[in-house]
């Protein structure tokens, strides 16, 4: 579907922030329903049954922990892909809105409009696969063993959870870390198979992680599949010099091509 099919509901108090987002949105080809209050965007969304809700917290009337709330009640989320846009953002409601369905939470503070649309897309764009997940669960291929662990060491929120979805529908277990020590613990605690390693990760740099994997006996032959949005030449080199199996720009793959990457990969140890 092209954009212009899909219709987004923003609520945003704002008006600076909601001008420059209905910009953005209508530029890319969205159609744009807005409001600025949270009583008025539950109305829109109960009207407009749009695609997707672009959801300020601080909002006059009913903000949006209610309104995530109201929405939980009448069974519209978790099905509603909602992503958050704040200047709350304390760990306690960040947990408790993803806990409810809420695909992704941006702190205002780091804001970026170029990152929201890319974030609407990201979205967008699994929803669009959801269907023929829906229709017929995809059975393991004949060529993968069950019960593989795949470890996802990425600290993207919102990635890390479509990825998690996908494998699992097609039958993997999955275990994750948003940092290398993190994914040293993991690996420490259990036999992983496989790793989906992002490169721009707090503290430790996913190279480096690499390397120090790669120089290690009792990790050295678990295949990488880097999954970064660094695409340059020189950087995809360096991962694979650094001894990845694969190296993949998030930007240009979907979930359904990464498992099918990694099924091969399987399929082949």
């Amino acid at each position: 579907m092209s954009n212009q099919q899909k219709t987004i509901v923003l609520i945003e108090d704002e008006e600076v922030m909601s001008n420059l987002l209905i910009q953005k949105l209508k530029k890319a080809g969205y159609n744009v329903e807005s409001a600025l209050d949270g009583e008025t965007g539950l109305r829109l969304i109960n009207e407009k049954k749009p695609d997707l809700v672009l959801l300020d917290m601080l909002l006059p009337k009913l903000n949006g922990t209610q309104l995530i709330e109201e929405l939980v009640e009448k069974k519209v989320l978790p099905d509603l892909p909602i992503i958050v846009i704040s200047n709350s953002g304390q760990p306690v409601e960040i947990d408790q809105a993803l806990k409810a369905g809420v695909r992704d939470y941006l702190i205002k503070l780091n804001f970026n409009p170029d990152e929201v649309l890319a974030k609407v897309s990201e979205v967008i764009k699994a929803e669009e696969e959801k269907p023929a997940n829906k229709e017929k669960k995809p059975s393991p291929a004949k060529d993968q063993k069950p019960g593989h662990n795949i470890l996802i060491v990425e600290d993207d929120m919102f990635m890390a959870n479509l990825l998690e979805r996908k494998f699992s529908q097609d039958g993997y277990l999955i275990l994750r870390a948003s940092n290398a020590g993190q994914a040293r613990e993991v690996l420490s605690a259990n036999i992983v198979d496989l790793i989906l390693l992002d490169i721009v990760l707090p503290g430790m740099d996913g190279f480096t992680f690499l390397k120090e994997l790669k120089g290690e006996d009792k990790f050295k032959n678990i295949p990488v599949i880097v999954a970064s949005n660094l695409g340059q030449d020189n950087e995809i080199e360096k991962g694979m010099s650094e001894g990845a199996t694969d190296y993949v720009v998030k930007a240009n793959a979907s979930p359904a091509e990464i498992v099918e990457k990694v099924r091969k990969i399987l399929a082949q140890k």
